[in-house]
């Protein structure tokens, strides 16, 4: 587990943010989640470039997923290090996901298919600007409300198209065998889909951004998920892994948290 804290120190004030993260092996013999931020101590770093939180879930289903995972956190973060301060967030986030979908092909080239999942979170000042690939997930937590800021790109929002358009009865829907499966990951070559948003969403003093793997996200409900949320990130991860490990599910999947709480810090 990883968590950063603020000690007050005398004539100082606290910066806007806490931010606390974790990742559990589950029932599983290899870890293939992944996941960093920034400096955000970094005064300047911060100012200048923002925070990037960065997650990443590799694909159980296929190979190297640990490989793939490390590999696109690493590069993303080292990169962040070098974003011309003047580069629209939004372009740059795509520019960078592209970048990053390269090195993991070059990776790739001479091996058994494998990929992952990919989240990005740059928040500059009081502003976020977020891209994602697959299926893990990024909500906003406000007041006791939590809302899902991505979407997945998945088999599953193609089902329901046909279920709008009258092509698959509304029986299969939730039970279809490939509804799962993603349709855009990194790693599989072109990418076929990219979650992002173009005008940044303002946040406010107590929200919270959390980076989810369906370790969590498909173990606990989105009610148990707010149950575990409190104004301090480090035990609201804490409560997560305990909640996701109370469940006792068969083959638990990896399970990765990321929360990034914004506001003024109490000393």
């Amino acid at each position: 587990m990883f968590f950063f804290n603020w000690t007050k120190k005398e004539n100082s004030e606290p910066p806007k943010l806490q931010i606390a993260g974790l990742s559990g092996l589950g029932d599983r013999p290899q870890q293939q989640d992944c996941f960093a931020f920034s400096d955000w101590l970094d005064a300047h770093l911060r100012e200048q470039r923002g925070i990037l939180l960065t997650m990443a879930d590799g694909m159980g289903g296929l190979d190297h997923g640990d490989e793939v995972s490390s590999l696109l956190v690493t590069e993303l973060q080292r990169a962040f290090l070098n974003r011309p301060v003047d580069a629209a967030p939004d372009a740059w986030l795509l520019e960078l996901l592209g970048q990053a979908n390269r090195r993991v092909n070059r990776l790739l080239r001479d091996k058994t298919p494998g990929g992952s999942t990919l989240i990005m979170a740059l928040v500059l000042g009081d502003q976020l600007f977020h891209l994602s690939v697959g299926d893990s997930r990024l909500y906003l937590s406000r007041g006791k409300g939590l809302v899902l800021l991505n979407r997945e790109q998945s088999y599953g929002v193609k089902l329901d198209l046909m279920l709008v358009k009258g092509i698959l009865p509304a029986s299969e829907l939730a039970s279809h065998p490939q509804r799962r499966a993603l349709t855009s990951y990194v790693g599989m070559g072109d990418l076929e889909g990219v979650d992002r948003n173009t005008i940044p969403l303002q946040l406010q003093d107590g929200d919270q951004l959390l980076l989810l793997s369906d370790g969590v996200f498909g173990t606990l409900s989105e009610e148990e998920i707010c149950a575990c949320l409190t104004e301090d990130p480090e035990r609201s991860v804490r409560a997560l892994e305990q909640s996701v490990l109370a469940k006792h599910r068969h083959r638990q999947d990896n399970y990765t948290a990321l929360i990034y709480r914004h506001g003024r810090a109490e000393g």
